[in-house]
C-alpha cells in the first residue's frame, strides 16, 4: 500500500475535465487498497491539500469550478493556499493542458525529488507544443498534414501568411499549445481567417494554421509495462470516432450522446495494424513513458498523426480506460504499472518488485 497524492483541476482551460479524471483516477486507486489524498489546483494556481489520506470529493459532476473548490474545501476541512510542500510515495498526475501537461509540473516534482506517473519533462514538453511535435513526427517519416505557425505579435503587426497562396482551405485554426479542442475552430474561407484570429488572440498567444483532412478519425493509446525486467510497449485497440459536430470539438468530446466512439475501430486488419504501429511510433519519437494516446486522419487507409497526449482522459468514457477494456486489461493492471515506472525513475522500489 502506497500513499499517493493525485493532482487534479489546474490553472489550464481543461480545469473541469480534469476534475472529473482527477476522481475517476481516486476512486480506482482507493479500490487497489492505496492511501489517496487528493489534491486540488485551483485555477489561479493556488493548492488545496488535505491533512489526510481519505477520499472527500464533492458528489456528481462537477460543472462550476468555483462551486466545486469551495465544496472540497469544505469537505476537507482546509483553504487554498501557495505550495507548501508533499508528503506521500509518488503523485498520479491527473492534470491536462497547461501547467500540467507541459513539463512544468513534471519538472517543479523532478526538483523536488517526487516521483509521479507518465512522461518526464522533456517528451511532456515537446507533446503540448504542437508545431514542435508536428516537426518532430515529420523528421521521422511520420504523415503530417502542412501547417503553419503564427504568433499574437505577428499578427498584429500585419503577417503577409494571411495572404499567402501556400495557406489550404479549410483549414483548422488551433493553440499551439492545449487539448480538449479548446479553441479550436475551422475556417472554410480566407475571408473568414483575420476576424477569427483577432477573435483567438484574445484568449491565445501562439496559433497553428492546419490543412483540413477529410477521413475517418481514429485514437490509439500506448501502454508501457516492465514484463520480467524488460520494457514491453504495447498499442491498444484504436477506437473510431465519429463527429457529431463537424470534427471532434469540444462539446462532441463531453457531451453524452453527440458523438460515438466505436472501440475496437472497424478497420481492415492492415490498416488496424499501420495505426497502432504509428501510435507506437509517436509514442517513441517524443520520449513518452508510461502512457499515451495519439490522434490521426485516416486518409485513403494512411494514417496522418493530429496530436500526441502525455496525459491521455481517464474518466470512465474516456478513450484509454475504453481500449484497455476492449484489450481484455483491467484499468487497475494500467494503474500498477504507471505507478512501479514513476517510482522506478525515481530511483524507488517498484510496488511490483516487492
Amino acid at each position: 500500500m502506497l500513499k499517493i497524492a493525485v493532482l487534479f483541476g489546474g490553472t489550464s482551460t481543461e480545469h473541469v475535465i480534469s476534475l472529473r479524471t482527477g476522481a475517476f483516477i481516486c476512486r480506482t486507486l482507493v479500490s487497489m487498497g492505496h492511501q489517496v489524498k487528493p489534491i486540488l489546483i485551483t485555477r489561479d494556481a493556488k493548492w488545496v491539500i488535505p491533512n489526510e489520506y481519505r477520499l472527500f470529493l464533492p458528489e456528481g459532476v462537477p460543472t462550476d469550478p468555483d462551486s466545486y473548490q469551495k465544496e472540497f474545501e469544505k469537505k476537507n476541512g482546509v483553504q487554498a493556499e501557495a505550495f507548501s510542500g508533499l508528503d506521500c510515495d509518488i503523485v498520479f498526475l491527473g492534470l491536462h493542458g497547461a501547467l500540467g501537461e507541459d513539463g512544468r509540473m513534471q519538472g517543479f516534482l523532478s526538483v523536488l525529488g517526487i516521483p509521479y506517473t507518465g512522461s518526464a519533462v522533456e517528451a511532456s514538453a515537446i507533446a503540448m507544443d504542437k508545431i514542435r511535435a508536428n516537426r518532430l513526427f515529420r523528421s521521422v517519416g511520420m504523415n503530417v498534414a502542412p501547417f503553419w505557425e503564427i504568433g499574437k505579435n505577428d499578427f498584429q503587426s500585419g503577417p503577409k501568411l494571411l495572404d499567402s497562396s501556400e495557406l489550404e482551405f479549410p483549414l483548422f485554426l488551433k493553440p499551439v499549445e492545449g487539448g480538449s479542442s479548446y479553441h479550436t475552430f475551422r475556417i472554410d474561407r480566407r475571408e473568414d481567417l483575420k476576424p477569427k484570429l483577432e477573435e483567438f488572440f484574445k484568449h491565445q498567444d501562439r496559433a497553428i494554421l492546419q490543412k483540413f483532412l477529410s477521413g475517418t478519425e481514429v485514437s490509439c493509446g500506448v501502454w508501457e509495462r516492465k514484463v520480467s525486467g524488460k520494457l514491453v510497449r504495447m498499442a491498444l485497440p484504436p477506437t473510431e470516432i465519429i463527429p457529431g459536430g463537424e470534427f471532434f470539438d469540444l462539446e462532441s468530446k463531453y457531451k453524452p450522446g453527440l458523438s460515438q466512439e466505436i472501440t475496437p475501430a472497424r478497420l481492415p486488419e492492415s490498416v488496424f495494424s499501420k495505426v497502432q504501429n504509428q501510435a507506437i511510433a509517436a509514442h517513441q519519437a517524443l520520449g513518452c513513458e508510461g502512457y499515451s494516446r495519439t490522434d490521426f486522419i485516416l486518409v485513403d487507409g494512411e494514417p496522418f498523426v493530429l496530436e500526441t497526449n502525455t496525459l491521455p482522459g481517464m474518466t470512465e468514457t474516456s478513450l484509454v480506460p475504453q481500449q484497455a477494456k476492449a484489450a481484455g486489461i483491467p484499468i487497475e493492471e494500467i494503474y500498477r504499472s504507471l505507478i512501479d515506472l514513476g517510482l522506478e525513475r525515481a530511483g524507488k522500489i517498484p510496488v511490483g518488485s516487492n
